[in-house]
């Protein structure tokens, strides 16, 4: 009895002391939401956009419906913040990276004080009939984390801890394109054929449609009731970011 006491003790400290994230849902210009995330779908492709991860990495997987190939020309695509364009495609290769940082503040693969080269990545990608290619490049929130602003409200929610019966507290908060925190776009260029005369353009801007506070081990814990397990963050249309401890 005074272990089971002990344990409880020590559960419910654990999920006080346990710092909160931000959990942020992401809507788009042209995509709906859907299990493997937002996206986009037509006679000629099926776009998907998955950003479950810490501080949203961007992976999109994009299919090729037709029976012949498609194209996507990376050097006229852009990751856009704001109205500072981020390109896919540097016409780099065989860099020295020895005290140098290849990438932009957003890209993931911004590495710094490495020997060893880059190689070259191909500046047009050619998509078979009926195949898929994935690709991750950019981070949205690659340090701190966003501002809310505007009202908000509080929900209870059932705990995922057994020793603790009452309800965690989740602020909300829900935004329009318009006022949202966090609003960026990804263009892409394609085309039905190699030399793009039949080329057409998807432009998507995305937001943060709703953020809610709440402790990280709500999300990203598992107590089976002698200890706690991490679980990974399935949730492919939002991402988290961790608050620092006040």
């Amino acid at each position: 009895m005074k272990t089971l006491a002990l344990f409880l003790f020590f559960s419910a400290a654990l999920m006080s002391c346990s710092p909160n994230i931000q959990v942020v849902t992401l809507r788009g210009s042209n995509v709906r939401p859907a299990d493997e995330g937002l996206i986009l779908d037509n006679d000629t492709l099926t776009l998907r956009y998955n950003f479950a991860s810490e501080r949203g990495v961007m992976h999109i997987s994009l299919v090729n419906k037709l029976n012949r190939p498609l194209y996507v020309d990376w050097k006229r695509s852009s990751f856009i913040v704001g109205q500072d364009k981020l390109d896919y495609w540097y016409d780099v290769a065989d860099v020295q990276l020895e005290g140098a940082t290849v990438g932009s503040r957003y890209s993931r693969y911004s590495v710094g004080y490495l020997g060893g080269t880059i190689s070259k990545e191909d500046m047009i990608s050619f998509i078979p009939p009926q195949t898929k290619l994935d690709k991750q490049q950019f981070v949205l929130v690659p340090d701190g984390h966003l501002v809310l602003s505007g009202p908000f409200k509080t929900e209870q929610e059932q705990s995922n801890l057994i020793s603790r019966k009452k309800p965690i507290a989740v602020s909300v908060y829900n935004y329009s394109a318009d006022k949202s925190p966090l609003t960026f776009r990804n263009y892409l260029t394609l085309s039905t054929d190699k030399d793009f005369k039949n080329e057409f353009h998807i432009d998507t801007k995305f937001w943060a449609s709703d953020v809610k506070v709440l402790p990280r081990d709500q999300v990203l814990s598992n107590f089976n009731g002698t200890y706690s397990e991490p679980v990974p963050f399935k949730k492919p249309d939002s991402f988290y970011v961790t608050l620092p401890v006040q």
